[in-house]
């Protein structure tokens, strides 16, 4: 088989020889530390990275340029330039205040989050033998701008829907509490709830009894809170919270409603549903329909709900939310202006109107046509309507150019290149003249717009990637993509990378890739209401954490002096 012909073992690692280059060299992707010489998949455990956290740093630990590992204790010692007093990006740190302390956990400072707190890379002794550790490909997934290696620009992408709480929450309830079959507000007692007829929780066998009552959440009769108990299980009681004379404990729901033209609304063959009814399953056949407050027919604050697959809420859009759409917009001294055709539009679950988003994307989301920041509407995933928020650009082609393609996309490294370029100048730094500055692609060109289409932009379809059509095409659609040395548009700092989608397809054999292991690729996917990147063997969110394999390049030449390429006898490059 191709697997036991293309193990490598150079500069003290294992490898598998994946392809050729256009210059000639030998990619390889990386497979762990040999044991004995071999390269066996029976190796255990090694130093790594794991997934990149917040840690508080201080000025008074020592941190170095360098670590040395003690693995017959498992501990990290700090090396190379070692100091204190202040935190830099690219130290390692075992957070003492002794310069000569070991750790079982070292850290890595990428950047700062806030005041004395850190973004670092936790490195351990428990890393899968294939790979250097698991971390997340880039810190956040709510922008196109994220599927980069490296980026700079970002429009974030946000959510919109609305709660309405059936529920409020759960609690145990107090035994000396009082309830009762009715409650009234105001009459007896200004601004409280009043029991009638109050009833003491004496133990906790009560419980059972309270559905439908009413419960007062302090030891008396009357309080200006009140508890509906909508369910109980066990000592667990479920209840809704009842304040400023609110009694609400029904509600109506209508398959239409009917728009009387005075600012109100009327919900058509109405059913009334207690919210008891609604915690015991009704939720789920409910899902679609309208609803005013409580259990009014007529309300100038129709809701349509949106989902409903919670015991406790649902989702719902309203009129009140009676937004204008346009289908362009114009930007000038740092306010935009909706222009064209301008739609209201409020009822967003309804298929008609997601159609006539898909070319009216832009909103203030007011009743306006002027704003500071202006929202594109890129999908809809029932309930939330996600949208990029766009500051200082035109339009959306050219925010999508400013996250993807411009000259100078490439600006701010991900965390998993903080991670490879880590690892390489610890490891490999002695061998990179025997290396090819050869090109590692992270195509972000756009094979499907999708939701992102500003002329018909279905907002139920995601944007898609090359990648995710395309698992054979080697070729790298953009220069800004083509990571290199010597690219100065996409400068690498040393000449290691990661596998694209389509090189682990290149020789036809899955037994290549087959790790035990989920490992990321350098190929972005799609984005619908997060951005997704390509590992193996399959698509996950840009934040999440997967395993990291580099891939380096043998200059053209290179020769091995021994070996079969097998695992059990794998090439030797001195």
């Amino acid at each position: 088989e191709i697997l036991d012909k293309n193990n490598v073992i150079f500069a003290d690692h294992c490898w598998q020889m994946i392809r050729t280059t256009d210059t000639g060299g030998v990619k390889m992707v990386y497979n762990g530390e040999p044991e004995n010489n071999q390269c066996l998949n029976s190796r255990g455990n090694h130093v790594g990275y794991s997934r990149s956290t917040t840690q508080s740093m201080s000025t008074t630990y020592y941190y170095g340029t360098s670590y040395t590992y003690d693995s017959a204790n498992n501990v990290f010692s700090l090396d190379g330039t070692v100091t204190t007093g202040s935190i830099q990006t690219g130290q390692y740190t075992c957070k003492q205040t002794t310069s000569t302390g070991t750790c079982e956990t070292l850290y890595l400072v990428d950047k700062l989050n806030r005041g004395t707190t850190y973004y670092v890379l936790p490195l351990n002794g428990s890393s899968h033998y294939s790979q250097f550790g698991k971390l997340q490909f880039n810190y956040d997934y709510n922008s196109p701008a994220y599927a980069g290696y490296m980026y700079n620009t970002v429009y974030p992408i946000t959510s919109k829907s609305h709660t309405y709480y059936i529920q409020d929450s759960y609690m145990t309830i107090n035994t000396s509490y009082y309830y009762s079959d009715t409650i009234d507000y105001g009459n007896q007692n200004a601004g409280n709830y009043t029991l009638t007829n109050p009833v003491l929780i004496s133990t906790v066998s009560d419980y059972s009894t309270l559905v439908g009552k009413y419960v007062l959440n302090i030891n008396g009769t009357y309080a200006t809170t009140a508890y509906y108990i909508i369910a109980v299980s066990g000592t667990t009681i479920y209840y809704r919270t009842l304040s400023g004379g609110d009694l609400t404990i029904t509600m109506r729901v209508g398959d239409s409603y009917t728009d009387n033209g005075n600012g109100t609304y009327s919900i058509n063959s109405p059913t009334e549903v207690t919210y008891i009814d609604w915690y015991n399953g009704s939720y789920s056949n409910n899902k679609t329909k309208y609803v005013c407050d409580g259990a009014n027919t007529t309300c100038t604050n129709l809701k349509h709900i949106a989902n409903s697959t919670s015991k406790r809420y649902y989702y719902y859009w309203g009129v009140e939310h009676a937004y204008k759409y346009s289908e362009s917009v114009s930007y000038s001294n740092g306010t935009y202006t909706l222009t064209g055709d301008i739609k209201d539009i409020w009822d967003i679950p309804v298929t008609t109107n997601q159609t006539t988003i898909a070319t009216h994307h832009y909103t203030c989301f007011s009743t306006g046509i002027t704003c500071m920041t202006v929202n594109y509407i890129n999908y809809y995933n029932y309930p939330d309507l996600y949208y990029a928020q766009l500051s200082d650009v035109v339009d959306v082609g050219t925010a999508l150019t400013n996250m993807l393609s411009a000259d100078n996309v490439n600006q701010t490294n991900s965390i998993i290149k903080t991670g490879i370029d880590a690892w390489y100048k610890e490891y490999m730094t002695g061998y990179t003249s025997k290396l090819e500055d050869t090109v590692f692609c992270n195509d972000r060109s756009i094979s499907s717009l999708g939701g992102w289409d500003p002329d018909g932009g279905n907002i139920s379809f995601a944007l898609k990637f090359k990648n995710f059509s395309s698992n054979s095409d080697l070729s790298c659609t953009n220069t800004t993509d083509k990571f290199s040395m010597a690219n100065t548009k996409a400068t690498l700092t040393f000449p290691v990378g990661l596998l694209t989608d389509p090189e682990t397809h290149i020789l036809n054999n899955n037994n290549i890739q087959e790790t035990g292991q989920y490992w990321w690729l350098g190929s972005p996917y799609f984005i619908n209401d997060n951005t997704y990147g390509c590992y193996y063997p399959g698509s996950g969110t840009i934040s999440g954490v997967f395993g990291v394999r580099p891939a380096i390049s043998l200059k053209p030449g290179t020769e091995y002096t021994s070996g079969t390429g097998s695992m059990v006898d794998p090439y030797i490059v001195q």
